[in-house]
């Protein structure tokens, strides 16, 4: 029975997990490309970075339909790139300058751009959310258990 339980518990919060990060996935892709098409001048001073960015949109939207597929493979994958790319994120922010420009100047165009800052909050919501699925089914395995042992317990 409280096999049943647990099975049930996990399979709902994956489906709600599934139905969250999806289209969170989605959008990071969405908002990662509409970045690089919109933003000339990254394009210009730091195409390796315009490129790399699309490599995470590309990813995002892989992520997206693996999924559907293989929810807890995707998920440790999705917190990886996430975090990846918050940390690439805050790296350009905190210490990248291109040719010609000083880096307090480049930290407060990037700090300044609503697609920049939304996609650093996409990210680390993905991270959360992620981190939260992955969490969530050993948590509804431990709660089980101890309300099985009390029980138990009370019957002595």
């Amino acid at each position: 029975m409280f096999r049943a339980t647990e099975k049930r518990a996990g399979e709902r919060a994956g489906r709600i997990a599934q139905t969250v990060l999806i289209p969170t996935l989605l959008v990071s892709g969405l908002v990662g490309v509409w970045t690089v098409a919109d933003d000339g001048w990254l394009r210009a001073v730091a195409p390796s970075h315009a490129y790399g960015l699309l490599a995470f949109a590309a990813l995002d939207v892989v992520l997206a339909l693996v999924v559907i597929v293989l929810a807890r493979l995707a998920y440790v994958g999705a917190f990886l790139i996430s975090m990846t790319q918050v940390v690439a994120m805050a790296g350009d922010a905190l210490t990248f300058t291109p040719t010609g420009t000083l880096q307090a100047a480049f930290r407060a165009y990037l700090l300044g751009d609503t697609a920049f800052v939304a996609l650093l909050v996409i990210q680390l919501a993905i991270a959360g959310m992620t981190a939260t699925a992955l969490a969530l089914p050993h948590g509804v395995r431990h709660r089980v258990h101890l309300e099985q042992s009390n029980h138990l317990k009370s019957l002595s």
